[in-house]
């Protein structure tokens, strides 16, 4: 459950597809594909990897490793580590498990062991593809860890590693009631598959309705449809739903949630003898409001109230007291005072602060050898992080690394000029700015920082105060990929770095 917390952002994105993700994860249960690579899998990942003869051999005798369990994907990540094989940095990129998806279907469509579903997914005159060729297209372009992976999905063998086809979800998650477990169960038959030949969003392709900028994404609405236009609107139904009667629903698989009834606790309290009610009931909102007339009026801060009793010296003692508070001549009354002053009435509408900030201290700083009086601070508490697009929806960075450094963080261009933006540090220390991006997306890194150059340069042009240096220049902001926070918590830890973080991590200033 932690690894789909995890990823859940991910998962959610429009352009994942999520059944795909999700079928990786039990890839036995696709039984509609056949690819026909179980015979010579071992010679197909030698040749795309150039493997030596030695290298060969002892890829070859995996089923003979006792401590692999059998595991050929194992035996090949070995193989590759001491190959010393990683991608080369032209072609490594981000890959998606559409992708994957997407080309092992493009090897099944054209296998006759493949279900007639996936065969009819091929074009009409459209040639069988080089099996070898689509899958170097993915070996070359991973890690030997992921290519492990890979080779599972493909042999459709978890091993030991196995998703089990239904477990129970504990109640200490965050999103549901401690009260309410729930089981998820896989599909015992693949769903209908579907070939796609572009991708599923258009990035940066707006829509023509202006009050629509965005393009609609592809959704999945659970509503079922009309009798009357099921047979006009058909989909394929989707794979998981909470919650449907499988009997008055064609759904392959569901999530059952299961509501056990809470036993009540013994407690040393009387009970009452009303019933309980099981959930608390609706009811309009009320028609009659207390009048205000019943109610006494507010009495001044100075005014003394004359209906206090006299039995108590207590109360005697508080009278006397407040009537020597009160007397004109030594102490003006609170009333006199407010009535000679003018009031100060707050403003109604108090500017928002877009920026997110944190406690400003790093909670992670070492503190300095015996005997020696520098001390080490960390480069990032209190300083102003000006994040791209791509890592606003980062739970990792944006709950856990940042705060940890004491940094703020911003993520609006717009906002540059607002007042709440910190300009100085509590000892009076100029704020640091930095710019932090993803280089896994060079093209989203590249346009963010040209606008963010443009967006200081207008500020400059424009008078606005804390964007120059003392010589009253134009300030450098220094460009960092964003893992540099990953990379100074651990040095911050006390863990020994071989190398330089900043100059890592650096990429260029603005």
């Amino acid at each position: 459950m932690s690894w789909f917390q995890t990823h859940r952002w991910r998962i959610n994105a429009q352009d994942t597809d999520g059944n795909a993700v999700l079928m990786m994860l039990k890839p036995e249960r696709q039984t509609d594909r056949e690819y026909g690579l179980e015979d010579y899998v071992e010679q197909i990942l030698a040749r795309i990897f150039k493997m030596p003869t030695t290298m060969y051999e002892r890829l070859k005798s995996w089923r003979e490793d006792v401590h692999n369990h059998g595991d050929l994907a194992s035996r090949l990540c070995k193989v590759l580590q001491e190959m010393n094989i990683t991608p080369c940095s032209s072609i490594v990129s981000i890959m998606s498990a559409d992708e994957i998806d997407q080309a092992l279907l493009r090897i099944a469509m054209f296998n006759p062991g493949s279900s007639i579903a996936v065969q009819s997914l091929k074009e009409q005159h459209e040639a069988p593809p080089d099996r070898i060729e689509v899958l170097e297209g993915l070996y070359l372009r991973l890690q030997p860890r992921e290519a492990k992976w890979l080779t599972r999905i493909i042999l459709k063998n978890f091993g030991l590693v196995t998703l089990p086809g239904g477990f129970p979800v504990p109640g200490n998650v965050t999103h549901l009631p401690n009260s309410l477990p729930v089981m998820l169960n896989f599909p015992n038959e693949p769903p209908t598959p579907k070939r796609r030949t572009r991708t599923r969003v258009k990035r940066g392709v707006g829509s023509n309705k202006p009050d629509q900028p965005l393009p609609t994404p592809p959704t999945s609405s659970p509503n079922l449809l009309h009798p009357e236009t099921a047979a006009v609107a058909e989909k394929p139904a989707p794979r998981y739903r909470i919650g449907w009667d499988p009997e008055s629903s064609t759904l392959s698989a569901s999530i059952k949630v299961i509501a056990h009834p809470a036993q009540p606790g013994s407690s040393s309290l009387p009970t009452s003898s009303k019933p309980r009610l099981a959930s608390p009931p609706i009811s309009s909102l009320p028609t009659a409001s207390i009048p205000t007339k019943s109610l006494p009026p507010r009495k001044a801060l100075g005014q003394i109230s004359t209906n206090i009793p006299s039995g108590g010296s207590q109360s005697q003692q508080s009278q006397s007291r407040s009537q020597e508070k009160n007397t004109p001549a030594r102490h003006p009354t609170a009333s006199s005072d407010r009535q000679r002053s003018p009031t100060k009435t707050p403003s109604k509408h108090t500017p928002k602060s877009p920026v997110v900030f944190s406690t400003g201290k790093c909670l992670l700083t070492r503190a300095s050898p015996p005997g020696n009086n520098s001390h080490s601070r960390c480069q990032f508490s209190s300083c102003l992080l000006i994040l791209s697009p791509c890592l606003q929806s980062h739970p990792h960075l944006l709950n856990t690394l940042i705060p940890t450094h004491g940094a703020h963080y911003l993520t609006s261009l717009l906002q540059l000029s607002h007042p709440t933006v910190p300009r100085r540090t509590k000892s009076g220390r100029r704020v640091k700015r930095f710019i932090l991006v993803d280089i896994t997306r060079p093209e989203k890194a590249v346009r963010f920082c040209q606008e963010v150059e443009r967006a200081v340069g207008e500020l400059v042009d424009g008078g606005v105060r804390g964007w120059r240096t003392k010589g009253g220049r134009k300030e450098r902001i220094p460009i960092f990929d964003w893992r540099v926070l990953e990379s100074a918590a651990k040095w911050e830890k006390g863990v020994t770095m071989e190398y330089d973080v900043l100059e890592k991590h650096f990429q260029g200033v603005i």
